[in-house]
């Protein structure tokens, strides 16, 4: 058993570095904006920097950045931190990561606990930030879903009233809240300065990858080209918008029965085995026991995601 330790001191070694680094990066950060907002003579006021003109490096370590750029998963973590508006770059996400892996790991292993359930802390703890971010890039899109019919009406009522096609993109830019009003001023600022308009909005596209933006983005581009009333054409479209939010209210009321079906279908096994666990635990012994009740198992827990799966499938109706 002489790897325990060793194994131990490499992952203690990583807990260490991984929060020095961690450290380092972000007083480092804050230690640059004091800096320059005494150059500056000024307050430091991160809303005034564009978006555009902030670094787009993975990692502000120069090896990380360079062993991070060689991976495409580290650019698809990257337009994932951007979708959920997290405000940190991909070299901080995988130190946060790795850290709390081997904290957990190590923990595990100090408690005494056998090592493939330390493992499976590290692993439970090294997707939790990922978690995470999917939880807040989901709730930011939803967002930007249930706001955009009101930008839209109000990027039409702006055209309508003699604003010009960059003025009405600033008016919503201005007005309205967070997700849209942070999405709308990158396309401005990036207009300004002398991105062509076209990738600006294929920008915005790329970062909320919805059907709705796709679609906003597809008339401006029509539009432009072949000439139209644009405030009629968004006006239609956020009619349109709201009629599929409308046709969509219905169907999670049509198929809530199907839902709870599956719902109960997932869950109502591992009730009945949590429930024979605690009133007779000599009964499901054999399963543990036997080769065939671990297969059996290996199969239940198969089953029971397909059949999960499948329930999803057959509940979402796409509109």
């Amino acid at each position: 058993m002489l790897w325990v330790p060793i194994v131990i001191f490499l992952l203690t070694l990583v807990v260490l570095l991984g929060g020095y680094f961690l450290f380092a990066v972000l007083s480092g950060k804050s230690e640059v904006k004091k800096r320059l907002s005494l150059l500056q003579g000024r307050p430091s006021v991160e809303s005034e920097t564009p978006e555009v003109l902030k670094s787009e490096l993975l990692s502000e370590v120069p090896y990380l950045n360079i062993l991070l750029s060689k991976f495409k998963l580290s650019l698809r973590i990257d337009k994932r931190l951007q979708q959920a508006g997290m405000k940190i770059n991909v070299g901080t996400f995988v130190l946060i990561c790795s850290t709390l892996s081997a904290l957990g790991v190590v923990a595990g292993m100090l408690l005494g606990w056998p090592l493939v359930l330390a493992f499976t802390a590290g692993l439970v703890l090294l997707c939790t930030p990922l978690l995470v971010m999917n939880v807040k890039r989901n709730t930011r899109i939803k967002n930007f879903i249930s706001q955009f019919p009101d930008a839209l009406e109000m990027f039409a009522r702006s055209l309508r009233a003699g604003h010009s096609f960059t003025g009405a993109i600033q008016m919503v830019a201005q007005e309205m809240p967070d997700p849209i009003g942070r999405e709308f001023e990158k396309v401005f600022d990036e207009q300004n300065l002398g991105i062509p308009l076209r990738e600006a909005l294929l920008g915005m596209a790329e970062r909320i990858d919805i059907l709705d933006v796709k679609f906003f983005i597809t008339a401006i581009l029509i539009q432009r080209e072949t000439g139209g009333n644009l405030a009629e054409i968004i006006d239609n479209l956020s009619y349109v918008i709201r009629e599929r939010f409308r046709v969509h209210g219905q169907l999670r009321i049509y198929t809530a029965q199907g839902r709870i079906t599956g719902f109960v279908l997932v869950l109502l096994p591992i009730a009945i085995v949590c429930i024979i666990l605690i009133t007779s635990p000599e009964y499901l012994k054999p399963l543990w026991n036997d080769r065939a009740g671990r297969t059996l198992i290996a199969l239940a827990v198969v089953l029971q995601i397909a059949g999960a799966i499948a329930v999803k499938k057959i509940v979402r109706i796409k509109i």
